[in-house]
């Protein structure tokens, strides 16, 4: 059974350095940022891009494949930006309105003031936002926000002298391109055409813009050894040399300079691989926390049958230790879907909601789930799985803790993560989760009555959650508040009796309907 739709894979490599390449490289991004720069003006005063390759060639000094590289990278940043206006604008309506109920509940005035100039701040920004969207305007910094502001602030951002920072801005703005390819062009891409050496290592052979004619035609990069996929990029080299027109694909190259040198990253599709996971034999439903990643097996009529949590805690690591972390967590994921044979299902998560509510969440909290990386954890799922044919699908997570909660946590003795892993495995399923009888009973009548999805019954009840919990919370802060001040120093020797619950702020969780709309 195929796979379907080709998984799309980024490798990457650092060449041997030479300080000849180096120069080469530099000016070749110098040339590219330039014109990419100049390209994003012109397109923004609605320049016609017909009109402008045939301009942008002889003023620039570059190939008509190197135009169509910088086109298609810098429509790529545009249509990204213009997909991603109506989410942060909902976001920051989001924020704003969670960060005016919070205001409501601040006694403290100095509290009150600054979170009256955060909400004005980003109304100012929602301002800003729906007038460009309303022109169809998109805002792009070529060199990145943060460093230009910092030239602002020199000595804060270490910085002797403002032509330090300039130096550093330029360079920043000119440390990469992009080199577009297609599966019809030599070894899929004739701007950058790759060939595998007698030792096994990858050499490429870019070519170089007219503007740079003083390096010759070509710069030839040797001894290129990929660490993750090197042998799929031999592969793919040999099917684009023997292989059928409809096994040949394309190769997209971009070159990016760090502190360390230059990296080379190549872009291909995979070929279609077999399935061996069977969907009609239940699935493994996947619920991402802050601190761990709870894993649910279902039969094929939606009951658990194994279940467990893997933690995974990425606050305050590193960017190798969180990916370390994220993958040794998906390894025992993947290697159990292998053992079973079944799909895997995760949720079609949206974490710009999961940003607006860090509104009203503690500090720590905000912390731990600003730093979880949802995309990455994701992206590397569907990854592996595909790499070991399993299937990844993906459902609306709409109400899953708390349908876990009630409906299946006490039942079946799992946690609250589990619980919401099997709802959301189930769901795959088809399976519909009608409310208990115990909390139908709970419902205004008029939500009983009411026609329509069950999610709406859900909805009420989730209300009725978060309520709860903010009305314990407050009510767990006023005790706190009010033991401190009661406790007078002890004699010296002697203990304080007092309840390290109360202190430490904790907050017993609902566990009964009576509890919550008793």
């Amino acid at each position: 059974m195929s796979m379907g739709n080709r998984e799309q894979r980024t490798y990457q490599a650092r060449p041997p350095y030479t300080t000849e390449a180096d120069s080469i490289l530099s000016a070749y991004a110098s040339v590219y940022g330039k014109a990419e720069r100049t390209l994003f003006a012109q397109l923004q005063s609605d320049g016609d891009l017909t009109t402008l390759k045939r301009d942008f060639l002889p003023r620039f000094g570059i190939t008509a494949r190197q135009f169509n590289s910088l086109a298609a990278e810098l429509k790529g940043k545009i249509n990204s930006i213009k997909e991603r206006q109506s989410g942060l604008i909902r976001e920051l309506e989001q924020r704003i309105a969670k960060a005016k109920r919070v205001l409501k509940r601040i006694a403290d005035p100095a509290r009150k003031h600054q979170k009256q100039r955060r909400i004005v701040m980003l109304q100012e920004r929602l301002g800003k936002m729906k007038a460009d969207r309303k022109a169809d305007k998109v805002r792009l910094c070529f060199g990145s926000r943060k460093l230009f502001r910092s030239q602002f602030h020199l000595k804060e951002n270490g910085y002797a002298s403002h032509s330090e920072w300039l130096s550093d801005w330029q360079s920043t703005r000119s440390n990469q391109f992009f080199v577009i390819g297609s599966k019809d062009e030599t070894a899929g891409n004739q701007s950058c055409v790759v060939t595998v050496a007698e030792d096994g290592s990858i050499s490429l052979r870019l070519r170089l813009p007219d503007a740079l004619s003083e390096y010759g035609k070509y710069l030839v990069i040797g001894g290129l050894r990929f660490e993750h996929g090197h042998e799929a990029i031999i592969a793919a080299i040999g099917r684009n040399l023997s292989g059928s027109k409809e096994d040949r694909q394309a190769f997209n190259y971009r070159f990016l300079k760090d502190d360390k040198g230059w990296r080379v990253f190549v872009s291909m599709s995979l070929p279609e691989g077999k399935l061996i996971s069977l969907k009609d034999t239940g699935v493994i439903g996947i619920d991402i926390n802050a601190d761990n990643i709870a894993v649910t097996e279902t039969d094929r009529f939606g009951n658990p049958t194994e279940y467990f949590a893997i933690p995974c805690v990425t606050y305050g690591k590193t960017v190798h230790q969180r990916k370390a972390v994220i993958g040794d967590a998906i390894k025992q994921i993947i290697a159990f879907a292998i053992l079973r044979r079944k799909p895997i299902v995760i949720e079609k998560l949206d974490f710009q909601k999961k940003k607006a509510a860090l509104e009203r969440q503690a500090a720590k909290y905000a912390r731990i789930l600003s730093a979880l990386a949802y995309t990455q954890i994701q992206t590397m799922i569907r990854a592996r799985a595909y790499d070991a044919g399993i299937e990844v699908c993906e459902v609306n997570p709409a109400y899953s803790s708390v349908i876990g909660q009630y409906k299946f946590k006490d039942r079946y003795g799992m946690s609250t993560h589990n619980a919401a892993a099997l709802v959301i495995g189930r769901r795959s399923l088809d399976f519909g989760e009608s409310l208990p009888s115990q909390l139908q009973g709970t419902l205004p009548l008029s939500v009983r009555n009411r026609g329509g999805h069950v999610w709406s019954q859900w909805a009420v009840v989730s209300r009725k959650v978060s309520a709860a919990r903010a009305a314990r919370r407050r009510s767990a802060i006023s005790d706190k508040r009010e033991s401190r001040s009661s406790l007078s120093p002890a004699p010296s020797g002697q203990g304080t009796a007092c309840d390290p619950a109360a202190l430490a702020g904790e907050i017993p969780a609902c566990e009964s309907s009576v509890e919550l709309f008793g």
